[in-house]
């Protein structure tokens, strides 16, 4: 049986004991508390994990590029339809820019029309983006119903 010190008295007692056989005084169960405390730490350790993204704002096939926390969307990229207004595809450049390999990439466009309704979403994937490396994508999304992008916007860039 685990022993404590009772911390009125200093006589020697169970762990277990809720009250000091000797001097009669309540015994305090830190475990409890540290249990509480070390749910909160957790919370408080996701809660900063969790970031926040920054978004390219593009019109037209220029944009202002932020970095992000992981990637940054090169400058240069364009989007342009199909022959037949079915498809739009984004054609450019991600950096990972930590010295972390990521084994799945995914890149979001919401796509608008002239009057700024999304009327789609293009999207581009890979496996194994390689620590500090340059994907060069492709993000595809279907149109149809001879609907026109005016502009798009990136929504993220998540990885793991």
């Amino acid at each position: 049986m685990a022993m404590k010190i009772c911390k009125e008295c200093g006589a020697e007692i169970s762990s277990s004991a809720k009250e000091c056989p000797k001097c009669g005084k309540k015994q305090k169960h830190t475990g409890v508390r540290v249990l509480i405390a070390l749910i909160i730490i957790i919370i408080g350790i996701g809660a900063i994990a969790g970031g926040s993204s920054n978004q390219n704002t593009t019109t037209g096939g220029s944009s202002t590029t932020q970095k992000q926390e992981k990637f940054t969307l090169q400058e240069g990229h364009t989007g342009s339809s199909d022959q037949y207004g079915m498809s739009y595809t984004i054609e450019g450049s991600i950096k990972n820019n930590t010295n972390k390999q990521y084994s799945y990439v995914q890149v979001t466009f919401n796509l608008y029309d002239t009057d700024g309704a999304q009327i789609g979403t293009a999207l581009a994937n890979i496996n194994n983006l390689e620590a500090n490396g340059l994907w060069k994508f492709k993000a595809i999304g279907s149109l149809g119903n001879g609907k026109s992008v005016a502009t798009y916007k990136l929504m993220e860039i998540t990885g793991w």
